[in-house]
């Protein structure tokens, strides 16, 4: 029963950024740094082969649509100020789940127009946690 081991051995690839460490089939053969370096965390980030073919997909669909339709999220450049009043926050400033930082009055969602959706979020925690349980098919004697 040697022979059925689920798990096959591969030789080491290197990184495909040729920095001299080894690479990963999960990260498109990179090391972990050039990944991360290429590859900037998002919350929804999905693997790169999927983010390849959904890039050519809606470049695709985008061609017969003009490019001011596209709203572009805006960017913090100053996290010292709160995104809503830009008054100075220093070390007190609260990150909230939309990326933004904000001053102690407009830390709630309610009180600045939070784009993060916790309905979905939440939903999906609770799917997480909670996996479904169903019965067997075979009758037991």
């Amino acid at each position: 029963m040697e022979g059925d081991s689920t798990q096959k051995t591969a030789a080491p690839v290197q990184c495909a950024n040729n920095c001299g460490f080894f690479g990963n089939p999960l990260t498109a053969n990179y090391c972990s740094k050039c990944y991360r370096d290429l590859y900037p965390k998002k919350a929804d980030e999905k693997p790169v082969q999927e983010q390849a073919q959904t890039v050519t997909s809606s470049t695709d669909l985008n061609d017969n649509t003009s490019e001011s339709s596209v709203e572009a999220k805006k960017i913090q450049s100053d996290t010292t100020k709160c995104f809503s009043c830009s008054k100075k926050v220093g070390l007190l400033g609260f990150k909230c789940r939309c990326e933004y930082v904000f001053c102690s009055s407009h830390r709630y969602s309610d009180k600045h127009e939070c784009s993060f959706d916790y309905k979905t979020a939440g939903k999906a925690a609770l799917a997480k946690a909670n996996p479904v349980v169903s019965g067997s098919k075979i009758n037991k004697i």
